[in-house]
């Protein structure tokens, strides 16, 4: 044992700790002599005095930087045991290995100077309560982080110099593999080239990477992934892709033969480093084109940046002084073609301040520019209509596009034909991966030793799992096939030609979605100019062209309100207290010649510029909406016999709502209902109420003729069955008594014969 002056007895009778780190896991596994050095501390401590059973080696904290002592448990357990006074002696190689950040280290000596702890490095032994040792610790703690401070922008400064000769290898993305020499090329697998370039094209055609989702979905089309296998090695797994996967694939620059490097914006917070958003590629640390071979050109790649940026901000604010602020070429972004009404959705742009207008569907569809409205509660600055808007662009759009018409069809019957044969291609090289799978699963069950029977089972299991697979995707791969248009022949050409000539009827037509015909106006129309503030009862339209060509318009602006008069208004006023429904009004309002100016949403009769006159049950409830005409309950002939509204009827028989209308769905009582959910009606005359009010007297079932039957032994007793039973009492050939029985009721049957019953034909349905 040696003697050292700044060890007393009452130090060794405490615990004596080495602590045992390494930055990463790789040093980790390839310093070994590092992890040696340390662990033969427990010698030094031996050497001092302390018994091995005092002596606990920490090496929890293997493979983690001491940057923080974020997540770094041996360091807490460490400062724990120093802070209750259970270690004497703290020993390291160097004091690098407990903290190079002078916060967690003046923590740590604030505390073994408390409780009386000595320190120990490869250059002596060390008392925190000693004025000059402590300076020494401290100055030892300052050099460990300016240390490691140095060493990092060493490294940094070696990775960037590195990148900048695009010798760094970066992890490759899907698609790439990287050669023994270095070289990078496109994978081998031309399966997995032929999914990218599917990505890209529908990418492309689309201008949406939820689209690209919808595409692989609907299709049954699986997408690449790498993962590591059991032993660490990459390979390539085929599943279901997600969106946010088709979104980053579409943000690396790679696909575009690019060599980037430090892309993210990096902030450093404390010892952490945080990256945030992508920067603008003008900011990229290091951009080597033509590096990697291309799957799609760097302009295709800028394009579908500011296609996906578009596609985030058409709902931002634009910058009126530039609105190309995004980087592109379009002055105002496309938004995705959704499913509604307003056909220049995301093509829009303000007259009067150049922001995009948004499309509102609150009561009237409109585009509405009303962005500072929504960030800071000012009024809105602008709200036009959009019918007679789109009528506008349409027309313009269908007079450009005659020239065109012949042309635009032949590319669309191409393009059809290409999609099917290129999803036919991709098809077949699943299939066939799927086959090989099968192929590989029966060459190693057949030559496995028979003996080996665990192992033969085993691989019998997977090659029996292999020939599944193979089943479901032909299964789904013929399901597919039978949902896909058969490929076009000459005649279908022929007559695709012939429809392309009358392209309005097409437009207009009942199969043609709003989606289809948004599509087509973005083919030709990069944004609209609206203005509506002129004063002079019309909204002025600029439309820019693709071409680079821009033309005017006029249209009038609609007039409050509905054109009816009032001759038209006292009529349908009058035919709903009368009881009519809005199918039985629309009729009448056409056998008198009335005509209405309105036309109804998907209305496949409905011709552009030529609404249909014809009254409509639609046409009719809105007609009503409009001028609050409300439906009669019950007509005067009803009140008459006797109907009541559920809710009196139920109140008036002591019954609940629901209760009341399972009787008239089961034909316990009589009563109408057009259809499920329509307002019910029950009919509780006199003789009804007496009937299945409860107060008949209880020994009628003995004496009454035809005799009442208990509604349990009603359908034996009539021959008839459940549904037989219903028809026959909602009908009025039976009717229902409902009886006192103790403190519960009872329901009886009894044949419609009697003059005390009410007669089938009185009872209205």
């Amino acid at each position: 044992m040696k003697s050292h002056p700044k060890i007393a007895e009452g130090h060794r009778q405490r615990e004596a700790v080495i602590y045992i780190r390494q930055s990463t896991l790789r040093q980790v596994s390839e310093h070994l002599e590092s992890q040696k050095l340390q662990y033969q501390l427990t010698q030094r401590a031996e050497e001092l005095g302390w018994e091995p059973g005092q002596i606990s080696v920490i090496d929890e904290d293997l493979g983690k930087s001491a940057v923080s002592r974020a997540g770094r448990s041996g360091f807490e357990r460490l400062f724990t045991d120093v802070g209750t006074g259970k270690v004497g002696l703290l020993l390291v190689t160097d004091v690098s290995r407990l903290a190079r950040n002078c916060a967690d280290w003046y923590q740590l000596l604030d505390v073994a100077a408390y409780n009386l702890t000595l320190l120990a490095d490869s250059s002596g032994i060390y008392d925190p309560t000693a004025y000059d040792d402590r300076l020494l610790l401290g100055v030892k703690g300052a050099f460990s982080e300016a240390q490691w401070h140095i060493m990092r922008q060493q490294m940094q400064a070696a990775r960037l110099n590195k990148a900048q000769r695009g010798e760094l290898a970066l992890r490759l993305p899907i698609g790439y593999e990287r050669l023994p020499n270095g070289a990078v090329v496109k994978t081998a697998d031309t399966q997995v080239q032929t999914t990218i370039e599917t990505l890209f094209r529908v990418f492309a055609q689309t201008g949406s990477a939820r689209a690209v989702l919808r595409h692989f979905q609907t299709n049954g089309l699986l997408f690449p992934r790498r993962q590591r296998d059991a032993v660490g090695r990459w390979h390539i797994v085929w599943q279901p892709t997600s969106y946010s996967y088709i979104y980053q694939m579409l943000k690396l620059p790679a696909y575009a033969g690019v060599y980037a490097y430090g892309q993210r914006q990096r902030t450093r917070r404390g010892s952490r480093l945080q990256y945030g958003g992508r920067l603008p590629p003008s900011q990229w640390q290091v951009q080597r084109h033509d590096s990697l071979p291309a799957y799609i050109s760097w302009q295709h790649y800028m394009d579908n940046q500011q296609t996906l940026a578009a596609n985030w901000q058409t709902t931002r604010f634009a910058d009126p002084a530039n609105p190309t602020r995004n980087g592109g070429s379009r002055a105002v972004p496309f938004s995705t073609a959704g499913k509604g009404r307003a056909l220049l959705q995301g093509m829009v742009v303000c007259g009067h301040c150049g922001r995009p207008m948004r499309v509102r569907y609150r009561d009237k569809p409109a585009y509405v520019c009303d962005a500072d409205k929504h960030q800071f509660n000012t009024p809105r600055c602008h709200y036009v209509p959009h019918r007679h808007v789109d009528h506008a662009v349409v027309a313009q759009f269908l007079q450009a596009v005659q020239p065109a018409v012949l042309a635009a069809a032949l590319r669309v019957v191409d393009h059809a034909s290409q999609e099917h044969q290129l999803l036919a291609q991709q098809w077949q090289q699943q299939l066939d991966r799927a086959a090989h799978a099968v192929e590989v699963a029966r060459l190693r069950y057949e030559q496995v030793d028979p003996t080996l029977r665990l192992v033969a089972a085993e691989l019998e299991k997977r090659w029996e799992t292999a020939l599944q697979e193979q089943h479901q995707r032909q299964q789904q791969w013929a399901d597919i096939q039978s949902q896909l248009a058969a490929p076009l022949t000459a005649v279908d050409q022929t007559r695709i030609q012939q429809l392309a000539d009358d392209l309005p009827a097409l437009w207009s037509a009942s199969t043609t979605t709003h989606s289809d015909r948004k599509r087509l106006l973005r083919t030709l129309i990069a944004q609209i100019t609206l203005d509506s503030q002129n004063g002079d009862g019309r909204t002025q339209l600029t439309l820019h062209w693709h071409t680079g060509a821009q033309t005017t318009a006029a249209p009038v602006k609609p007039k409050h309100g509905h054109p009816s008069d009032t001759t038209l208004i006292a009529q349908v006023h009058q035919l709903a207290t009368d009881g009519l429904t809005d199918t039985q009004m629309a009729q009448s309002l056409n056998a008198n010649g009335h005509v209405s100016s309105w036309h109804v949403k998907d209305d496949p009769a409905y011709v552009l510029g030529q609404p249909v006159r014809y009254w409509t049950p639609q046409r009719v409830r809105r007609f009503r909406y409009k001028h609050h005409i409300s439906l009669s309950p019950l007509t005067s002939a009803d009140q008459v016999a006797g109907f009541l509204p559920t809710a009196q009827a139920a109140a008036k028989l002591g019954v609940s709502f629901s209760v009341l209308l399972d009787w008239l769905r089961r034909g316990l009582v009589p009563g109408r209902q057009e259809k499920i959910g329509a307002p019910a009606f029950i009919l509780l005359n006199d003789l009804v109420f007496a009937r299945i009010s409860g107060h008949a007297p209880r020994d009628l079932p003995d004496h009454a003729d035809p005799p009442l039957i208990s509604l349990a032994q009603a359908s034996a007793h009539f021959n008839l069955s459940h549904d037989e039973l219903t028809a026959a009492l909602k009908a009025g050939s039976l009717i229902t008594w409902r009886l006192q029985h103790g403190c519960h009721y009872r329901w009886f049957v009894q044949s419609n014969e009697t003059p005390s019953a009410q007669p089938a034909e009185d009872l209205p349905l």
